[in-house]
């Protein structure tokens, strides 16, 4: 494992979102759009775990996204960041939820 000083961790920009609507998108396997509200503004933002979970779930709950990376597109569809998940040895992927009373776009460190 790669050691970094704390300083590079410091460049990213990690904030809680609450997902307002999730879709799959059509012609894909895996990715769901995600419009996701963090306070002050709103983004779209994709994520390739569809075959793991139906949009319906992430609906309504707040999560853990990385602000700060260059926009990319997807499927015709530009995501302006990433939501963050934990992932086992097998591939198995977790959401990791936030408590309700986490505001949408408080900062994550």
């Amino acid at each position: 494992m790669e050691l970094y000083d704390v300083s590079e961790f410091w460049k990213f920009d990690l904030r809680v979102g609450l997902v307002r609507k999730a879709e799959k998108l059509r012609r894909t396997r895996k990715l769901i759009k995600l419009d996701v509200d963090f306070g002050s503004e709103l983004r779209t933002i994709i994520t390739g775990i569809a075959d793991q979970y139906d949009p319906e779930e992430l609906e309504g709950k707040k999560f853990i996204f990385l602000l700060n990376l260059k926009p990319r597109e997807l499927s015709g569809v530009k995501s302006e960041g990433m939501l963050l998940v934990a992932e086992n040895e097998d591939g198995r992927v977790y959401l990791i939820p936030v408590p309700d009373e986490v505001l949408p776009g408080t900062r994550v460190w």
